[in-house]
């Protein structure tokens, strides 16, 4: 049989107090409630913890390290609990997120940072990532939660919306392009293209509707970086279509951005939780977060 925390417990009030009587009134039981689980508690020991005398009660010296024991295991027993309540509230945590990179760049620092000021023990970390990665991160538990754009087959995924973010050109200064307020996707087509060379949504909305238009999308410039894609539009060799949400973390100097006039030019940013697994105290206060930034 095994010492409980109960018998611990009524252990230390006897040990602090010295009587029986103030001890079962702390311990909210009667006094010979509390004789019985002294005396179990012994007998499992093998061995007296207190010496009681007619109107005294002294511990043993076996008492006397049992007492520190008790005492080490009754504190970490109240920090534990202190611990637990404050996961529980979303006090403490981890939150592991995946964002896309026009996300990341962005909207995704800027959502950390109000909740941090709300949440600063939580433990945060961020992964960017293509949009198909996000997905897979966020099936296999790698991460909590994925911001990415709306997912049309999502049933193993919570999406909720966020916000509508809008796809544009990227022009270099003085462009033909630039006198149009609002380009449609076949206007982009007689000029050379740079695109980033990945398979994320953009990318696929770009191909999309190309093949539309009946064309195959044959880029002049293929990048891996957003940075190098604006070098090569800022000196004229290339336009290129970005989301105004990563553009918003650049350096615009020499460039311009006109919106696209589709309906496929506009995507729903999504903040993805998985179906299959309980969310975290953490999570759910992201997502709150997440819903109140402008």
């Amino acid at each position: 049989m095994n010492i409980t925390f109960r018998q611990v417990e009524v252990f230390l009030a006897l040990a602090r107090t010295l009587s029986f009587s103030q001890a079962a009134r702390d311990c909210h039981i009667s006094q010979p409630a509390l004789s019985s689980s002294i005396k179990k508690l012994e007998s499992l020991l093998g061995a007296q913890l207190f010496d009681r005398h007619t109107r005294k009660v002294k511990l043993t010296v076996v008492g006397q390290e049992f007492y520190a024991l008790a005492t080490t295991l009754d504190e970490s027993i109240q920090h534990s609990q202190v611990r637990i309540r404050e996961f529980i509230s979303g006090e403490r945590g981890k939150l592991m997120i995946a964002a896309v990179p026009s996300l990341a760049a962005g909207y995704a620092p800027r959502a950390i940072a109000a909740f941090l000021h709300r949440h600063p023990d939580i433990d945060v970390q961020l992964v960017d990532v293509l949009s198909d990665q996000c997905l897979d991160m966020l099936r296999i538990g790698t991460v909590d939660v994925a911001l990415t754009p709306a997912y049309a087959e999502g049933r193993e995924f919570h999406q909720t919306a966020l916000f509508e973010e809008a796809l544009g050109a990227v022009l270099p200064q003085g462009h033909v392009l630039t006198e149009k307020q609002l380009l449609s996707w076949a206007d982009l087509k007689p000029y050379p293209l740079v695109v980033v060379n990945s398979t994320g949504h953009l990318r696929q909305t770009i191909d999309t509707e190309f093949r539309r238009l009946g064309f195959l999308l044959e880029p002049a410039y293929e990048v891996a970086q957003v940075g190098t894609m604006l070098g090569l539009i800022r000196e004229g060799l290339a336009i290129g279509v970005l989301s105004k949400t990563l553009l918003e973390c650049f350096d615009l100097d020499h460039l311009t951005f006109r919106p696209i006039d589709s309906l496929s030019a506009f995507r729903t940013i999504c903040l993805m939780t998985s179906v299959s697994r309980t969310q975290t105290p953490a999570v759910d206060a992201f997502m709150k977060v997440c819903m109140t930034m402008p």
